[in-house]
């Protein structure tokens, strides 16, 4: 048990120590976004042009990662493009001013940028079987941050969404700057060089166009991307009269909710990673249709959001599980191929959702239930994906 503790690389172990800073902070963020633009004349629907902007941005964004590691090395590009997204972003958030929303958000796409960085120094030097922990205990955390939503809700409460807002942002910032300054420290650059790694995106290209398992899994990420839209109107949707009709501090409740069952999975999941990815997957994709059906059901019955949000916590391995997946088929790439690969799959997700957010904001707009019947969708596309794949998986195995 625990074996892949002795398997980390160094700059797995800082990554990992430095997360909560980043993970623990951001979840208020992100949860309140909504209501603290709409507190500030922005509507559903331009809330969700906004996410369409930025999800334009992200597009570009992963290959930018890509040119800047050759020039400047993983390590500095990563810090670099880190350090913009979430500065900018959560800076220009504090102005309250609606008329920079657009620019906060289409800055936060650089996400997209350091994360296939993020991930290049994550794995690099790692065993395999170290994967699915690298990747669930950063979730771990994340969920730890969400779990601590009523906090922020209690700042809310107190100070009002506006200005409360202000104060989580505030925080979220200061810890940022005191997680970067640590890597900033600590972190070294992997032995490949990423001024060699031109070459990686053939073989990634290659990949794509050779191995069809490779392809279902690009939609998957696709799918995956537009069901993570969704949730951006969770607290909208939970204090609307037309939804779930809870107050601001019963609706920082759910994620708790949510967040203790997915502590419990990713606990799992970390002291025992799966060997076989599929069965895994194949639940949480169940799960998902059963919680948007959930969620939808929850104006009739308010509590069933949070019997909702249970089963949507036990999705809280699906990214570790299936990055781990990924990660398996680029086995005998080296970091600068690796980073390639990985600005494909960002890429690949981003271009195919630009138009997600706007959808779901007009969708939201017209009634809010909407968007659950759109989630339930393509949460059973994803369990026909994940079935194929445990097939094709059998069929190559005999």
């Amino acid at each position: 048990m625990l074996r892949w503790r002795r398997k980390l690389a160094r700059n797995a172990k800082w990554l990992l120590a430095t997360e909560p800073g980043w993970s623990v902070p951001m979840p208020w963020v992100f949860y309140y976004q909504p209501l603290y633009m709409v507190a500030l004349g922005a509507s559903e629907v331009e809330l969700g042009a906004y996410m369409s902007v930025s999800r334009a941005v992200s597009v570009a964004a992963p290959f930018l990662a890509v040119h800047l590691a050759a020039r400047l090395g993983f390590k500095k590009a990563f810090l670099v493009l880190d350090t913009v997204a979430n500065v900018g972003y959560l800076l220009l958030l504090l102005t309250g001013r609606r008329e920079l929303f657009g620019l906060a958000l289409a800055l936060s796409a650089l996400y997209a940028a350091s994360g296939p960085l993020w991930e290049v120094l994550l794995v690099e030097g790692s065993d395999p079987e170290a994967f699915v922990a690298l990747y669930s205990i950063p979730s771990v955390i994340y969920t730890v941050g969400s779990s601590a939503t009523p906090l922020a809700g209690l700042l809310l409460e107190r100070f009002g969404v506006v200005e409360g807002f202000r104060v989580v942002a505030a925080i979220a910032l200061a810890s940022f700057a005191a997680k970067t300054a640590a890597l900033a420290a600590t972190l070294v650059e992997p032995r490949s060089s990423p001024a060699d790694g031109g070459r990686g995106l053939k073989p990634a290209l290659r990949l794509a166009a050779s191995d069809r398992r490779l392809l279902a899994f690009l939609v998957y990420s696709v799918i995956a991307s537009v069901l993570f839209t969704v949730p951006s109107y969770l607290s909208l949707y939970l204090c609307d009269a037309r939804g779930a009709r809870l107050s601001v501090e019963a609706a920082g409740l759910v994620p708790t909710v949510s967040s203790a069952a997915s502590l419990a999975v990713l606990a799992l999941v970390t002291l025992k990673p799966p060997v076989n990815r599929t069965p895994y997957l194949a639940l949480s994709a169940a799960l998902g249709v059963a919680s948007s059906l959930l969620y939808a059901l929850s104006p009739a019955e308010p509590r069933l959001a949070f019997l909702a949000a249970a089963l949507s916590g036990l999705r809280g391995a699906e990214f570790s599980v299936s990055r781990a997946f990924f990660m398996d088929m680029l086995e005998g790439f080296d970091a600068a191929a690796r980073s390639q690969a990985l600005s494909l799959l960002y890429t690949a997700s981003g271009v195919f959702t630009i138009p997600a957010p706007t959808a779901v904001g007009y969708l939201y707009s017209v009634h809010p239930t909407l968007i659950w019947a759109l989630a339930a969708s393509a949460s059973a596309s994803q369990l026909a994906i994940v079935l194929w794949l445990s097939r094709a998986a059998r069929i190559r195995a005999s």
